[in-house]
């Protein structure tokens, strides 16, 4: 039981130090050569929930609503030749598109990873949400009740614009709290009111940050906030970092990583075991209150932990950004199921906010055929599979020549009661042995027509998301970054990978 109890330490102590306690704030600015801003994240909603309430049963019906509302988020840009280059661009109206006054991002989407961010003086505290699609940042005020609202009649450092980028925003600037570098400084956002006449005035108000790497998905013309940020010299490196502690936690670094914060958190996690089994053993005490207790020690948490300045890349396997110039874009060059390399060179799009991993229809049909005993689920659920839940496969995804242990399971597996373990989604049905598998086959891209007989969906059906450059392309989403830490940096235009 150890090992649960050590995973437990480790998370708190983690969250304690990057939520900026003043005891471990310089702690933080020594781990790193430059200035790195560390800022808490949260899955909006908690845990996906894939089961039906208070069972292990799947509920097959929200994840193809969840599927739907996945494929839709990837049809709101279209593919265009920019001199000699393919580029991504939003789509404004037209089929599968935004209306011409809304951007790209939903505000206040549930199950979207998002930052608490204040703004202004006094300060206003926003939720932000997460969007890798996108590149703009803007703040969405509403005359609702609902969301996190920021007010700019309440802010004294307000600096109003007469830019208007976009039907009902303006492009101020204010004032923004970094919290781990303990400062201010001023940025440009858009700022968009819906016209009281609209029944988008209803809706939640908040934010939306775009982390696309390219700012030919913007709608607005002005640079984002990590743009802005290295300009004015508060970051140095053009980069930021996400690693999702479980799954409705997680660290979103600008700047930098927390890869030092999290292997100092270890070591001294380690130390601690060590001490409480030790001790556990001689006393008899138990080892849980013994743990918990030691959380609230007052010893520094940087306390006997050697931090050398090496090159910040290292240990970090690189993958550089290819296809059409908008999203983080990267080649899988394998996957291997259980010890076997079944695919190899596929692309693949990432984004923490898709909860599962999307495979295209041909590579989804070759994965699970390498998966023993596994089945395709009959329409309308024919883009899930089911497996036997008592010999989950092992799944690896391969990097820059290194392979990345993910969905890991293991002769009856059950990943915090989940049966099947970490690659299942929930049991099939009561009785059944089947559990169905987080690889989900998505027809985006496909044109209109094709395949339409092996899905089960019309001609229609099947072309409703074409043109949209994902025909032959994979989402890494958020079940991959489950002990996995990823680095997007701006400026190489490369993305890198390491497990914690």
């Amino acid at each position: 039981m150890l090992s649960l109890y050590r995973a437990f330490l480790i998370l708190s102590l983690l969250l304690s130090l990057v939520l900026a306690l003043p005891s471990n704030l310089q702690t933080l600015r020594l781990l790193n050569d430059v200035p790195v801003l560390h800022i808490t994240i949260a899955r909006r909603g908690g845990t996906f929930r894939s089961l039906i309430s208070n069972t292990e049963l799947v509920n097959l019906a929200y994840l193809a609503e969840e599927l739907r509302r996945v494929e839709v988020r990837f049809n709101l840009t279209r593919r265009e030749v920019q001199g000699n280059k393919l580029v991504r661009k939003a789509k404004f109206e037209g089929f599968g598109g935004n209306e011409v006054d809304q951007l790209m991002g939903k505000v206040v989407a549930d199950g979207t990873w998002y930052a608490n961010i204040s703004i202004g003086e006094p300060p206003q505290m926003i939720e932000v949400d997460l969007n890798m699609l996108t590149w703009d940042f803007y703040v969405l005020t509403t005359t609702s009740s609902m969301g996190s609202k920021y007010d700019d009649i309440f802010s004294n450092t307000y600096k109003t614009s007469d830019s208007h980028p976009f039907p009902q925003c303006s492009l101020p600037t204010d004032l923004f709290h970094l919290p781990t570098l303990q400062t201010t400084v001023p940025l440009i956002f858009a700022h968009c009111r819906p016209s009281k006449s609209s029944s988008k005035t209803l809706g939640s108000s908040g934010g939306v940050l775009g982390l696309a790497p390219s700012s030919q998905l913007t709608q607005i013309g002005s640079p984002n906030p990590l743009e802005q940020l290295h300009e004015k010299n508060i970051i140095v490196r053009s980069i930021f970092s996400l690693m999702l502690i479980n799954g409705f936690e997680g660290v979103l670094s600008v700047g930098g990583t927390a890869e030092r914060a999290v292997e100092m958190v270890i070591e001294r996690t380690t130390r601690q075991l060590d001490k409480v089994a030790f001790i556990g053993s001689e006393s008899g005490q138990n080892e849980e209150a013994m743990l918990k207790r030691d959380m609230h020690t007052k010893t520094p948490l940087g306390a006997g932990y050697q931090s050398d300045f090496l090159d910040w890349s290292n240990g970090w396997q690189w993958s550089k950004v290819q296809g059409a110039e908008g999203w983080w874009q990267i080649l899988l060059q394998g996957i291997w199921v259980d010890g076997v390399k079944t695919l190899k060179n596929q692309p693949a799009v990432i984004d923490i906010n898709t909860p599962f991993i999307l495979a295209p229809p041909s590579a989804a049909k070759t994965f699970y055929a390498s998966v023993s005993g596994s089945l395709q689920l009959p329409a309308p659920y024919q883009n899930f599979h089911v497996f036997p839940c008592l010999n989950p496969p092992d799944i690896q995804f391969e990097f820059d020549g290194l392979q990345f242990p993910v969905l890991k399971g293991g002769k009856g597996a059950d990943y915090f009661g989940m049966p099947g373990g970490r690659f299942s989604l929930g049991r099939l049905e009561e009785g059944s042995g089947y559990c169905v598998g987080a690889v989900v086959q998505t027809n985006m891209g496909i044109k209109r027509g094709e395949n339409a007989r092996d899905t089960g969906t019309t001609a229609r059906q099947a072309g409703e998301l074409a043109g949209n450059g994902m025909r032959d392309v994979w989402v890494i989403g958020e079940e991959f970054f489950k002990g996995v830490g990823g680095v997007f940096d701006f400026k190489e235009q490369k993305v890198g990978f390491r497990t914690y």
